[in-house]
């Protein structure tokens, strides 16, 4: 192989290397990259990225994905993508089909399936799910009897994730605003 040959040769590997390196970003990638575009309101764009990585079994954008086909009213696909999200153990997918089983969107309505999810993502102490409960035990909603304890130990546990969050937010932010200080005080 001349030189000229071995340049060309090395050249098309790296082209080669640097675009399948973009044609297998990391689903996260992906997934940020469709929020950043869903943000500025180009839902065409943002629908491809969580697309790509919804179908690389990440289970984020599988959620992101059924939340918007779910507003479109395209509720079969948005359960399938729920489903394959709550089957990975997410919490927001476990309460999303169990909003779609408790309607009967996408799904056949059961109050089974729906108390099923929803107590699955309560578990990990999804908000909504555990917000669903609490309201379901206090009209006998899901198949469940009145149950104000039960309703009233639930509302509790909101609470406190509730306060736990808001307590984490102020932190972050005062930890942001220390930082920017900071920085001004370099410049």
């Amino acid at each position: 192989m001349n030189t000229r040959t071995s340049r060309l040769f090395l050249a098309c590997i790296l082209a080669s290397s640097l675009l399948s390196s973009l044609a297998l970003a990391d689903p996260a990638e992906d997934t940020a990259l469709g929020e950043a575009a869903f943000n500025r309101e180009d839902l065409t764009v943002a629908m491809e990225y969580f697309t790509k990585a919804a179908k690389q079994n990440y289970a984020p954008a599988q959620v992101r994905l059924g939340e918007i086909l779910d507003a479109s009213e395209f509720n079969e696909e948005a359960a399938g993508w729920y489903r394959k999200a709550a089957e990975q153990g997410n919490a927001a997918g476990e309460y999303y089909l169990g909003h779609m089983y408790a309607v009967g969107e996408g799904v056949e309505r059961s109050d089974e399936k729906a108390l099923y999810w929803f107590e699955r993502a309560a578990e990990q102490n999804d908000l909504l799910a555990l917000k669903t409960l609490a309201q379901a035990y206090k009209k006998s909603e899901l198949g469940l009897a009145v149950d104000l304890d039960q309703a009233k130990s639930l509302e509790d546990r909101v609470n406190i994730l509730e306060a736990k969050a808001r307590k984490a937010a102020k932190k972050a932010a005062a930890v942001k605003a220390a930082e920017k200080a900071k920085q001004g005080a370099v410049k």
